[in-house]
């Protein structure tokens, strides 16, 4: 996990996209919405989904994990 910049348009972290995530989105509209990342241009749209896939990937390693809210 970094904070490297995800959405230069908006200015947008892989920690802030994962954050949503932990918070309860599931797919790239529900990042979008929340931060605003891959609104513009869209060429961070691949990226997002790629962190999105990861994230997934690491809750079913560990089905005990619970939302940060």
């Amino acid at each position: 996990m970094s904070n490297r910049l995800v959405c230069l348009c908006n200015m947008v972290s892989e920690q802030e996209i994962i954050n949503e995530l932990k918070k309860g989105a599931v797919d790239a509209s529900d990042i979008q919405y929340a931060t605003r990342a891959g609104t513009s241009c869209g060429k961070c749209l691949m990226t997002i989904d790629q962190i999105i896939e990861e994230h997934q990937l690491v809750q079913a390693q560990n089905p005990q994990g619970k939302l940060d809210l």
